[in-house]
């Protein structure tokens, strides 16, 4: 067997592996909202009506555009396409990880493959792949950077700073929380640099780091202009999730272990210097997070950490006891992280956490319910974009009226409403501002719309059938 076929059946082991826990999670429960809100984005772009017309930036670019081509060329799966794309990006890195130890590592192949799953089982990883492909893509630029800084203060070589430029581009066009690891890595990035590179041109240094991610982010806000759409309040008008009383729960499960990674390596200045960069912008990331608020769960916002903790390990001196070392640091890892898992409360990573270990009540989901009660009826009016779980549970857009769509328009611009049915929020006031329908039609929310009467109602959502002419 050659090592491409080989690499592929591992691959595919691997993918297949993710997508277990993947599902185990949805039979039990939780689907990220990330997921859901890019699976919904796919399925109406490519089967909603061409007219439709989207309020929100398709931002983060490069999960859409992953997402898309998938939905465009299946047609569709029974499988969320974002959970498809996070099990084989996920496979991707641990695949990385695995040859980076043992070749570049001086692993034994058995050491390596202890290294690796015991990394893989990491909570943080598992968790990152259940929020879909943004964050794993999240993690394997935060991996690339990480590499890029090392090798750069090594060899001071233009490729590997195209590493580090690379790296920066993949989280920025990846993730929105991308953008605060760039903010972090600005000062970092001095303190990992050769002292030859910032002697000869230090604006230059960082001019060639962060140039790439500059044009990107001026493209997306330049063609946001364009386009009229809400980039920056997309990004940035996110509330925290709670952390379970203070952020010591998040920190504790992975920032001593990278601590003792970075650390492991201080008597090798030329090693410890871009590591501890890649750790303090990570770090610097969260502690702008919990001030910007772009990532909701701080636990996500914590995750890159342990593609730092994979980088520092590969780097560590060889010394006595390295292998047993090596792979006892990533248990302790795996121990502390299920502690601070289990004792995280209020957060999405605290329902992901409930639907692993089965400790949720068994009910019927919200989703399943209004999905059991839509599925054989046509006509129905809903804003997609304030409502992405009724795309998903119905796993189409065929019998919706979605913007772009002239029953719709005309409906919302003062014109006669001809749906047999409409879906709203059923929330607060808040939800009145957002959710299109809602706002063009302000009496649905007290039931006093002329010919219409409700007809189901949960925690989410309330639906209304026509009933007069």
């Amino acid at each position: 067997m050659s090592p491409l076929i080989r690499m592929i059946a591992a691959w595919t082991a691997l993918a297949t592996v993710l997508l277990v826990t993947l599902a185990w999670a949805e039979a039990n429960g939780f689907v990220s909202q990330s997921v859901t809100n890019l699976w919904a984005k796919a399925i109406v772009l490519i089967d909603g009506p061409p007219g439709f017309r989207a309020t929100d930036a398709f931002y983060p670019p490069v999960p859409y555009v992953l997402a898309l081509i998938i939905q465009g060329a299946t047609g569709g799966t029974s499988v969320p396409i974002p959970s498809l794309l996070s099990a084989g990006l996920g496979a991707f890195l641990v695949l990385i990880w695995f040859f980076n130890l043992r070749d570049k590592g001086n692993l034994g192949t058995l050491a390596a493959i202890l290294v690796t799953a015991l990394l893989t089982l990491n909570p943080f990883f598992l968790r990152a792949v259940s929020d879909g492909p943004e964050t794993v893509l999240l993690l394997i630029g935060s991996w690339i950077y990480a590499r890029g800084l090392v090798n750069l203060r090594l060899s001071g070589n233009a490729p590997d700073m195209m590493k580090v430029a690379v790296g920066l581009l993949i989280v920025s066009l990846s993730h929105s929380y991308g953008l605060l690891i760039c903010a972090g890595a600005m000062p970092c990035i001095i303190v990992a640099a050769r002292p030859s590179m910032l002697v000869a041109s230090s604006w230059g240094y960082l001019f060639s780091m962060f140039f790439p991610v500059l044009t990107a982010v001026a493209s997306l806000l330049f063609i946001s202009a364009i386009f009229n759409s809400s980039l920056i309040p997309l990004i940035v008008g996110r509330d925290m999730d709670a952390v379970g009383g203070n952020h010591g729960v998040v920190l504790a499960g992975i920032t001593p272990v990278a601590f003792v990674a970075v650390f492991r390596t201080v008597k090798s200045p030329r090693h410890f210097m871009p590591l501890l960069a890649a750790m303090g912008t990570v770090f610097g990331a969260y502690v702008l997070n919990s001030f910007y608020h772009i990532e909701s769960d701080p636990f996500i916002a914590i995750a890159p950490m342990l593609s730092v903790i994979a980088v520092a390990m590969r780097f560590w001196p060889p010394v006595t006891m390295r292998t047993a070392n090596m792979i006892a640091l990533p248990a302790l890892s795996l121990l502390l992280c299920l502690i601070s898992f289990r004792e995280n409360k209020g957060n999405e990573t605290a329902r992901w956490y409930t639907a692993m270990t089965r400790q949720n009540s068994g009910a019927v989901s919200p989703t399943r319910e209004i999905a059991g009660f839509l599925v054989a009826k046509d006509n129905i009016m809903v804003d997609v974009e304030r409502n992405p779980e009724i795309v998903t549970a119905l796993g189409t857009v065929a019998n919706l009226l979605l913007a772009g769509s002239p029953a719709y328009d005309t409906a919302l611009q003062g014109g006669r409403i001809t749906a047999d049915y409409i879906v709203t929020q059923n929330g607060d006031d808040d939800s009145v501002t957002s959710d299109r329908v809602l706002r063009g039609f302000p009496l649905l929310k007290s039931d006093k719309l002329n010919n219409y009467g409700q007809v189901f109602e949960d925690d989410n959502w309330r639906v209304y059938q026509k009933f007069g002419q």
